[in-house]
């Protein structure tokens, strides 16, 4: 009976990871709905059209598509970087909850719009215009709750799990370690 929970547990383990790495390959892909206003000249009479022009604001509806892929490792490098900023005092919050969330989303807003700029720029979030008009773009239109389910699947497109994992592995391998009694001798 044990066995056949652990094989079960197992078996949804490994069908985790294999959607997981398919999400991972493949990315995950959002659209963001915004618009623009354009001005339009509107003549009055059909004679005088040139020179008698109505402006008119329209607004015309559009959207953009993103794709977050699995981040190269120099990539990796800066999306930590802005995670290690991310941080907060718990005291605080508990203390006073709604004043301090009201705080940090001031403070971290900008900052999870360009975690996600980072990430849809790939190895292009050095060209700091580029950088800095995406994070400007997405803070505008994103909600808050898109926003933070970005930032979470970006956490989970870094594969950090696997690279842990691969580094436990590798650590134990060493051969050049000391052993315990080597170290006690000396």
């Amino acid at each position: 009976m044990q066995q056949e929970d652990k094989l079960k547990e197992i078996e949804a383990m490994e069908a985790e990871k294999k959607e997981l790495r398919l999400l991972i390959g493949q990315g995950i892909s959002f659209t963001v709905d915004y618009y623009e206003d354009k001005v339009v000249r509107i003549p009055r009479y059909r004679h005088l059209q040139r020179l008698l022009t109505k402006k008119q604001v329209v607004r015309e509806e559009k959207q953009v598509e993103f794709i977050i892929k699995e981040p190269t490792a120099y990539t990796l490098d800066r999306l930590s970087l802005e995670y290690i900023e991310l941080a907060m005092d718990e005291e605080q919050i508990k203390g006073n909850p709604r004043q301090e969330a009201r705080k940090l989303f001031a403070k971290h807003n900008r900052r999870m719009a360009r975690i996600v700029a980072i990430a849809t720029l790939g190895n292009d979030w050095e060209n700091e215009k580029k950088l800095s008009e995406r994070t400007e773009f997405l803070s505008h239109w994103l909600k808050n709750s898109t926003l933070w389910e970005l930032v979470q699947a970006i956490d989970l497109t870094n594969n950090l799990a696997d690279f842990i994992n691969s580094m436990r592995l590798l650590s134990s391998a060493r051969t050049t370690i000391p052993s315990r009694i080597e170290s006690q001798q000396d």
